[in-house]
Parts: C-alpha cells; structure tokens; sequence
C-alpha cells in the first residue's frame, strides 16, 4: 500500500480503504504498511485507521520496530498487515531470511515480517501468510526467503500466500511456490500485471493455494491508490477435503516428497508420469482414458505402501482423491 501513498505521492488512506470496498475482499494482505513511522504517512496507524474505515479485523506483523520518534510515546513500525472479515483466531509474525535496508552494512539473517494469520471460514481453518520479499537485482535473500516461508507453511494444509514477490513468474527462486501451490492467476489467458500501477509491465505480486482449494476467478483491479495494483482471486474451500483437479494431486505428491513421506525417488518420478498422463487427457476431456488411467496409478500408490515407500496418510488421501476424482468424471460422462 505503499504507506498509504497513491501514484501522485500524496498520502490518501481514504483511497486504499475505497480500493478494498471496491475488490469486494473478505481477507486482505497489505505490504509497506506504516505504524507510527513517520511524516510520510502522518505518524498514522493506517493498518488500524483501515480496520476501523472498514469495520474489519486486522492483524499487523512489523519488519521493523524502531525507538518512537521525538515527542511520541508510539514505537516507529514498518511491516505488513491483513484485514479480514472474519475473525482471526491466532496470529504470529513469523521469521525469515532478510537484508535490512535500516542497517548500513547489512547481512543475511532471520527477522520477522513473516505474517501468519489462522481464520476459520464456515468450519474449515485456514491459514493466512502475508509476505513481501527482498527487492535487490540479485535473487539470493528471495530464494532463502522461499525456503524460509516454504517450511514454515508446511506445517498446514490450507494455506493461502500473498504478497508482493519482487520477482516475475520465470523467476528461479519462485520455483517452489509455483510447484508445491496453485498461482491464482493460472485460470487466465492475460498477463496480469500488477507493477507499475501507472503503466504495469510486469507481474509480482501473486496469490497462491493450497492445492485443496479452488480458484474461481482472480484479476487485477486498476487503482491510484498505491504503487502496485490490487490482484484478487474467489477462493472455494473443498468440503469434501478431496483435490478436484489432477494439477491438485501433483501438488500433494510434491507436498509429500518435501515432507518425506514418499521415499523412492524411482517411484516418484513414475508417479509423477503417471499424472503428467492423466493431466494431458483432463486437458482433452478425455474422459475415458482418464478413468482407466486411474486404475494404473492406485496400483502404484498401492505397491508403495506394501513396500512401505509412502506413509498411511499420503497414501490414504490420494487413494481418496483418486477415488472423488473418478466419481467426477463418470458422472459427466
């Protein structure tokens, strides 16, 4: 939100908080987000001034907390924040790798700014992470930082990431969001583009799923509200606990790999054709050769778990899923 300035270098939060009604969003991540820092932005509590506009829950995860200015009681903090219709039953600002940019000779170390919200929608809970990543040329502290964020989210199963990435989609350090997460934007033909809002040339900020959610929509909306433009997407939680879509399950076997509960690399790799197969017919709605393919990839998963190669639950849940997927396509057929 750039600390509430919009493209003319005026401090406006009226327009950022028109911006958000405007999306229609239940859930907000915000990034440049001043607390009592400085002139810029009035000495503000925007995060709060916006919760209270909007008549919204917040949460506020500051990367840096400095010594209150001169005549002020309030401490100057710098971070990111999220704003959420629904309440927020827990919250952390999580550590990762990062450079200060309020250190003149800075290295390389864990510091928070790392958001994680927990927010439970219509009995299912979800977990919320805010980031901005380091925007240096050279993408070393944003491939730590991956890392960082990528093992922290692991240790929950409907995850949603948002931020802005300081990297573009065919940035290498990216890789493993784009493997082990569904990119919102992936249902569109466009480019999206989201930076500079004045003239966007480029994508880098993103939206990203747990495999086990649904991606109905998501586009960019155009605002002078800030330096970046807003990205949406309508996110459907699965009741039925079950991946709707091949791209889905390759997500959860790299999900299960990283966590080590696929143990032969062989048989990974053939798993992994297996669905590479059957993702090439879902394309060509190929229906047919989509269930008969199935069967295949059971008796893979299946010789995995006598071979104890793959642990109870992975193979339980993509047994289940392969089963929901196969009610699916033989009820369209």
């Amino acid at each position: 939100m750039a600390a509430g300035r919009g493209t003319d270098g005026n401090y406006q939060l009226e327009r950022i908080a028109e911006t958000i009604q405007e999306t229609g969003a239940d859930i907000i991540g915000l990034q440049e987000v001043d607390v009592h820092w400085g002139a810029r932005s009035n000495y503000d509590n925007t995060i709060q001034l916006l919760a209270e506009e909007l008549d919204m829950y917040y949460y506020f995860a500051p990367i840096y907390d400095m010594e209150p200015a001169q005549g002020s009681d309030h401490r100057r903090q710098f971070g990111v924040a999220m704003l959420s219709k629904y309440p927020i039953t827990n919250a952390a600002n999580r550590q990762i790798t990062r450079l200060s940019t309020q250190d003149p000779n800075p290295e390389p170390r864990l510091a928070p700014g790392f958001l994680e919200a927990e927010i439970t929608i219509e009995g299912a809970v979800v977990h919320f992470y805010v980031t901005h990543l380091d925007y240096r040329s050279n993408p070393a502290i944003r491939e730590m930082q991956v890392s960082d964020m990528s093992a922290i989210m692991l240790e929950n199963n409907y995850n949603i990431l948002v931020g802005d990435m300081n990297a573009r989609p065919n940035a290498e350090e990216l890789h493993p969001l784009f493997q082990w997460y569904d990119d919102a934007w992936h249902i569109n033909d466009v480019q999206g583009y989201t930076y500079p809002s004045t003239v966007p040339n480029r994508r880098i900020d993103y939206i990203f799923t747990s495999p086990r959610m649904k991606i109905d929509a998501a586009q960019v909306n155009m605002s002078n509200a800030s330096d970046h433009l807003p990205v949406t997407a309508d996110v459907t939680i699965l009741r039925e606990n079950h991946s709707y879509s091949i791209r889905g399950m390759k997500s959860l076997i790299d999900y299960y790999e990283q966590r080590g509960e696929l143990t032969n690399q062989q048989l990974i790799n053939r798993t992994r054709l297996h669905l590479d197969i059957l993702h090439y017919y879902e394309e060509k709605n190929r229906k047919d050769k989509m269930i008969k393919h199935l069967d295949s990839f059971v008796d893979l998963l299946t010789y995995q778990k006598n071979h104890q190669m793959i642990s109870d639950e992975a193979y339980d849940v993509l047994v289940s899923d392969t089963e929901f997927l196969r009610a699916c396509w033989s009820s369209e057929k």
